[in-house]
């Protein structure tokens, strides 16, 4: 179990990068770092990226809040994903989805929510910094025409931005 090096309390949420994996030149360096917020003492975790070692605690990043902002509860009908077969499958279907010219082609993507009402998913778009994209999965077999599936950019906080969502 990994533990904030700050309070001992067990580190919860995902992990987010502080650099991109299609920056070449970062990609290179050494000092990629994967980030983790305490959800006990509020402390940003942080250790090189694929490491297996301890945490470091960065200390209170304000400057860091948006990339954790998916940790504020969703509106109805939204749900967190917390499955992991269900986070790989939505990932897969858009990866399927998806073609040259699509704003989501060849991103590194991490499905974090849907809507319980319709096929709407939200992804969080793994670069420096990161971002996320509400997308409608139209359940095809073959890549779509660009702009399908329909997505747009969130802005955050994540809750706010998926108030005004309608079916």
């Amino acid at each position: 179990m990994d533990l904030c090096p700050s309070c001992s309390a067990p580190l919860t949420g995902r992990t987010v990068r502080q650099a991109s994996p299609e920056d070449p030149l970062r990609a290179r360096r050494k000092d990629i770092r994967e980030l983790r917020r305490c959800g006990h003492c509020g402390h940003v975790a942080w250790r090189h990226e694929g490491g297996t070692g301890p945490w470091s605690d960065g200390g209170s990043l304000p400057e860091h809040d948006y990339l954790f902002a998916t940790l504020r509860p969703l509106p109805e009908p939204w749900a967190t994903i917390t499955h992991k077969d269900t986070r790989a499958a939505l990932e897969a279907q858009l990866r399927t989805e998806v073609a040259n010219g699509h704003p989501l082609f060849g991103k590194t993507i991490i499905a974090i929510a849907r809507c319980d009402a319709c096929d709407e998913v939200v992804f969080s778009v793994e670069e420096d910094p990161v971002w996320f994209a509400q997308v409608h999965l139209t359940w095809r077999s073959a890549p779509d025409r660009p702009p399908w599936p329909d997505s747009r950019r969130l802005s955050l906080p994540l809750a706010d931005s998926l108030l005004d969502h309608h079916h």
